[in-house]
């Protein structure tokens, strides 16, 4: 092994003279450094982003939320044993019904109004909140996006109805509420559609409704939420539906994931690219140094020391290139990190400057199909070797 890479690092990009392969030699090492550059850095903004999006909805949602599937159960009653369980910081029962929501204007709009225990709006969602105001009469809370479409402001009248529910005469149910916060989900269009109210009002506006819809919960530990979703399975009474955040949005949490895996794909053709120039330039080598092939075969060095010598080099090339490519990457994830050096707008995404997480899972997959990739065009090219004549390399002239 010594031999093959003593005699590798001799041959490295053609060595003296090389040519043509030393050019491209260099392209192979930039184009793998681009790969893995373009890969790590890509990731990472699609972790920053991924993270976001999950903070702010496990913020909206809460970590597991319990609805009835059947009639007899009563929410209530398991609230306040939640409320009891060690691994619960707080749980709120909820009604939600789509409704028409009017401003003192007549702008009208369909919303989804979600009925909860109001006082416990700030504790409970970690929702940012522009600064509320107390006022008299049915407190509501509107998204900010909803409140530019109605004209609305703090302490303005709103008139809330439900078109399903009916008042004794066949018409429906309308109730007035004041707008005593506006608040910024920033995630998906909650914003602009939902709007919450208070619970004694949805019990009175949803006169169809017999009992709550579901209870949202909060634990102590939200990264066990999957596993404590099984607990719950067990400890609590049948006929319940338990979900987590992630089953509330699996399909924007799958979208998410196929994005990863596309792009991973598609910037996977800029490493397979280098690597057929990789390939080349280690064709190109052998062909070079031929005379020097026939030699060491005459000396008795056998074809698969031939092969291996081949072999190692275009893995040092490629193993440069790439390893290039990651450093860079890492240390411009860092820097956007500590120095924010690309900004964002705002008033558009919510956050200052681009989000980037680096992930050393992100970072053994990098690496891993790198390696793959060039150790399978090195071998290849390496295998070229073994149809080489020493006699007639010996005496072939260059």
């Amino acid at each position: 092994m010594k031999f093959a890479f003593h005699i590798a690092r001799r041959f490295m990009l053609g060595g003296k003279g090389a040519g043509p392969s030393r050019l491209t030699g260099w392209i192979s090492i930039i184009g793998l450094a681009a790969g893995s550059f373009a890969l790590i850095v890509s990731l990472s903004v699609l972790n920053g982003f991924e993270e976001r999006v999950t903070d702010r909805v496990m913020g909206f949602e809460g970590d597991l939320r319990i609805s009835s599937r059947d009639d007899d159960v009563d929410l209530i009653n398991i609230v306040d044993r939640l409320l009891r369980d060690p691994n619960v910081v707080d749980a709120i029962p909820f009604q939600e019904r789509k409704g028409l929501v009017s401003s003192a204007q007549m702008e009208q709009r369909l919303v989804t109004l979600k009925a909860i225990p109001i006082n416990q709006f700030s504790s409970f969602y970690d929702i940012k909140m522009d600064p509320t105001d107390e006022i008299e009469g049915q407190q509501v809370f509107v998204g900010h996006l909803l409140a530019q479409r109605l004209d609305l402001d703090l302490g303005d009248p709103v008139q809330i109805m439900s078109p399903v529910d009916h008042s004794g005469v066949g018409l429906p149910r309308r109730f007035s509420g004041n707008v005593a916060g506006v608040f910024q989900a920033e995630v998906l269009d909650v914003d602009d559609r939902v709007m919450f109210i208070p619970l004694e009002l949805g019990e009175r506006l949803f006169s169809r409704k017999k009992d709550m819809d579901g209870i949202d919960i909060r634990l102590l530990e939200p990264q066990k939420a999957e596993e404590l979703k099984k607990y719950f399975r067990r400890s609590l009474p049948g006929g319940l539906s338990i979900k987590s955040w992630a089953d509330l949005h699996s399909g924007l949490f799958n979208a998410m994931r196929m994005e990863r895996l596309g792009t991973i794909a598609v910037l996977s053709l800029i490493v397979l690219v280098a690597c057929f120039n990789l390939m080349s330039t280690l064709v190109l080598v052998s062909y070079q140094k031929i005379r020097e092939i026939g030699i060491l075969r005459t000396l008795g060095t056998t074809a698969r020391n031939i092969q291996k010598i081949i072999l190692i080099q275009g893995l040092m090339i490629g193993g440069v290139g790439a390893i290039v490519g990651v450093i860079i990457s890492v240390s411009l994830v860092l820097a956007q990190n500590q120095f924010g050096i690309f900004p964002l707008p705002e008033e558009i995404y919510f956050i200052d400057r681009l989000p980037m997480i680096f992930n050393s899972g992100d970072l053994f997959a990098v690496v891993g199909i790198s390696f793959i990739l060039i150790l399978i065009s090195s071998a290849v090219a390496s295998s070229r070797t073994l149809k080489i004549d020493p006699k007639e390399a010996v005496y072939l002239e260059k």
